[in-house]
């Protein structure tokens, strides 16, 4: 386990993994994942992504929550999710070739219907980025 010693008071001694220190506001600084981090925010139309997290339905269909997972994972490793109760899903990925953009526009490939409880519009999704892992 790395051991990190406190110096002066401040965080010069935490060093962020592949890149060497930062001190410049606004910066990632990861200290345990093995590779950069980016934080996405996807924003579906009509149904509810919190009643999607479920598995496959009795028709097999699986769950809108699942099938924008699966779109985010092909260019990138999903480390953490979070679905607030509407439209929202929030993704922290490493390793991710992706921009707002480029993910926005491979989710909107998908079909107007994703749900598997609910009608989630997949064509009309919003996808932004901090460029951060802003939690609040």
């Amino acid at each position: 386990m790395a051991v990190f010693q406190r110096a002066n008071g401040n965080t010069g001694g935490v060093f962020n993994i592949g890149a060497g220190r930062h001190t410049a506001n606004a910066t990632i600084i990861n200290t345990g994942i093995a590779a950069p981090i980016q934080a996405f925010k996807i924003t579906a139309t009509g149904g509810n992504l919190a009643a999607e997290l479920g598995g496959p339905n009795g028709s097999g269909v699986s769950g809108a929550v699942e099938t924008l997972l699966n779109v985010v994972a092909a260019n990138a490793t999903v480390i953490a999710y979070q679905v607030d109760t509407g439209s929202q899903l929030s993704v922290i990925t490493e390793r991710s070739s992706d921009t707002a953009a480029t993910l926005q526009a491979a989710i909107r490939l998908l079909s107007a219907n994703i749900g598997a409880y609910s009608t989630v519009d997949a064509t009309a999704a919003v996808v932004s980025s901090t460029g951060g892992i802003k939690l609040a």
